[in-house]
């Protein structure tokens, strides 16, 4: 019997070491799925995403704000990741959630600003991802700008845009906190044994600031920091909730804000036409499930990078078309090296006053607005971008604006869906109510500095922002003498005369708001809603003729307006011209069936013109 051979004690050296080089590739493998995957303790089960609009991130205790502002989001912060430097790409409510819920910047999914705006159903939403990985989706929203209408609504199963006495009252463009919490309540209750996503969107921070008590009296120098102290109360009983039904330990907790707010800064009461950092840093918070220990991230990210995280952290492929990054290195600890990155900001609200874009690109220490007059901030030494360091530091310019050149021509699509779409007049006052001002936005993308500077136009965007509110709270002197005022140095402002003709109308002289009206469009013919309130008054006094002219000109302009089919069939059927009418009230029933009314106009038209046949 042949006895084995034994190992010499070179070639079990060299087996021990592959054993122990395997075994220590195997635990570092471990390792990093433990840090860097979705699989920690508990586990994903479900995903909350509280947006609090018009919310500054320095209001925010958590984020140093002196008073105690926010004491319940506060404790989500002390027990995950709260990331310190997050840039919005649009200071602007509607473009900013459709960026944060696509995880793409408005250059690419082509929304510019609240009005006239949808986001195209060719996007793919953060609701739609995770409905796809069969999750409930649930969307409660706060306000009229981010109705359903306006396509930020897509992959929800429900979403809750519907507001008390809205039937009764056109205007009614919010609701409360307190109402919002109570349908997020309800909501969670039903579901609770499903595994869902749920969006939660707060909109009391927005101006005007009138916080219940007894937030106005704690906060009555500030009433603004009262509506963010407000909200976080709000927010409160949600967190609860999750305990109370055992789901806070499964659930991922998200915090952030669209935009923020300047306060009078730079000239700028509220938001949406500068991209100062008071209105585009906003808060972002992660909570997730079996997390107890804070975190603080100081390093720049952005609102797109939600998207791509939560896909991340769910163990689900983002769609191609994201430009957000993965922030789980962040979320889990991990050191990340990599080449300075640029996030990218704008404001096109400036052209809507014949003035250029403000398009910005953020990165950790420096900001650099594109304009007709650039501006270059370090972001590190002046907080309040005060001085213009773009003549001192004119390479760091060039570096910065060759990035903003880079991303837009990566982004801006040469062809495809539009996202632009045109308002019903009572859609546009609602929103108007709110401040937002009228008019198309230039979508105007390249580096012309011969325009002029939206610096230069604040005061008037200012004043136009006040008007529309004097003319919702029905002080309608003021709002005159306001538009009055501004026109004796902005006579070429289209503006100015559309809001005197509605002040005239308001206040009953017809006649006199006709004038201001036939100015506006004289300056501006493209306003399909300005064309409607004309031909409306003068059907009113029988000039059916010039009506029908306006009418058709609105259809022109927007052929989608129903009621402006259904007016123009009324108008033709008053003028004899049965035919006609039934035509344009045949276009209108396409639009929109369920209109029993019309179908009986439709049988009347048909039988008066029988009877003349017969006659």
């Amino acid at each position: 019997m042949r006895q084995r051979r034994s190992k010499s004690p070179l070639k079990v050296g060299r087996w021990l070491w592959f054993v122990f080089v395997l075994s220590a590739v195997l635990v570092l493998a471990l390792l990093w799925l433990l840090v860097c995957s979705e699989s920690f303790s508990g586990g994903i089960d479900n995903v909350v995403l509280i947006s609090i609009d018009t919310c500054r991130a320095d209001y925010l205790s958590c984020y140093g704000h002196a008073g105690r502002t926010t004491p319940n989001i506060d404790q989500i912060a002390g027990q995950g990741v709260i990331f310190k430097n997050v840039v919005t790409a649009a200071p602007m409510t509607l473009p900013a959630h459709c960026s944060m819920l696509t995880g793409t910047i408005p250059p690419y999914h082509g929304v510019h600003d609240n009005l006239d705006y949808r986001l195209n159903e060719s996007e793919v939403t953060l609701a739609e991802i995770l409905k796809d990985h069969g999750f409930v989706t649930g969307g409660i929203i706060s306000a009229s700008v981010l109705s359903s209408q306006f396509g930020i609504g897509q992959g929800f199963d429900t979403f809750n845009d519907r507001f008390d006495g809205a039937a009764a009252d056109v205007l009614m463009v919010e609701r409360k906190g307190g109402q919002t919490t109570r349908l997020a309540l309800d909501w969670l209750g039903r579901h609770k044994d499903e595994r869902f996503f749920l969006f939660l969107h707060y909109f009391d921070p927005h101006f005007d600031y009138e916080p219940p008590e007894p937030f106005a009296s704690e906060f009555a120098d500030n009433p603004y920091a009262g509506e963010i102290a407000y909200t976080d109360y709000c927010i409160a009983p949600v967190i609860q909730k999750l305990k109370e039904l055992g789901l806070f330990d499964s659930t991922l907790i998200i915090i952030t804000g669209d935009h923020g707010e300047m306060l009078g800064e730079h000239g700028e009461l509220t938001h949406g036409y500068f991209i100062y950092e008071s209105a585009i840093k906003v808060p972002l918070i992660f909570k997730l499930p079996g997390q107890n220990k804070a975190k603080e991230v100081e390093e720049l990210v952005g609102l797109i990078d939600i998207v791509p995280t939560v896909c991340g952290l769910l163990d689900i492929a983002p769609p191609p078309q994201v430009q957000g990054i993965d922030l789980r290195p962040y979320l889990f600890g991990k050191s990340v090296v990599s080449s300075e990155r640029h996030v990218y900001t704008e404001s096109l609200i400036p052209t809507k006053y014949n003035a250029n874009t403000l398009l910005g690109v953020v990165s950790d220490k420096l900001k650099y607005i594109q304009t007709t007059r650039p501006e270059l901030y370090d972001l590190a030494d002046d907080r309040q971008e005060s001085e213009n360091l773009i003549s001192q530091l004119p390479q760091q310019a060039r570096i910065l604006q060759d990035s903003l050149r880079q991303i837009l021509e990566e982004s801006v699509p040469t062809s495809g869906p539009s996202s632009k779409t045109l308002l019903d007049e009572q859609a546009r006052k609602r929103l108007e109510s709110l401040g937002y001002v009228s008019g198309k936005v230039a979508e105007e993308f390249r580096f012309d500095e011969s325009k002029k500077d939206p610096k230069d136009m604040i005061d008037l965007h200012v004043s136009v922002e006040k008007v529309h509110h004097l003319i919702a709270q029905k002080e309608l002197a003021e709002a005159r003498e306001l538009c009055q005022e501004m026109l004796l140095q902005h006579r070429d402002y289209y503006g100015l005369y559309r809001h005197l003709g509605r002040i005239c109308f308001e206040e009953g002289d017809k006649q006199k708001a006709q004038v201001y009206m036939r100015q506006s469009l004289k300056l501006n013919p493209e306003q399909p809603g300005l064309h409607f309130n004309l031909a409306m008054l003068l059907a009113e006094q029988g000039r059916y003729d010039d009506a029908v002219e306006h009418f058709k000109e609105v259809l022109r302009l927007n052929p989608n307006q129903v009621l402006a089919h259904n007016k123009l069939g009324s108008v033709l059927y008053a003028m004899g011209r049965f035919d006609e009418a039934v035509r344009y009230w045949q276009a209108s029933l396409k639009l929109k069936p369920d209109q029993p009314g019309i179908e009986k106009n439709i049988s009347a038209a048909l039988a008066r013109k029988q009877k003349r046949s017969l006659d």
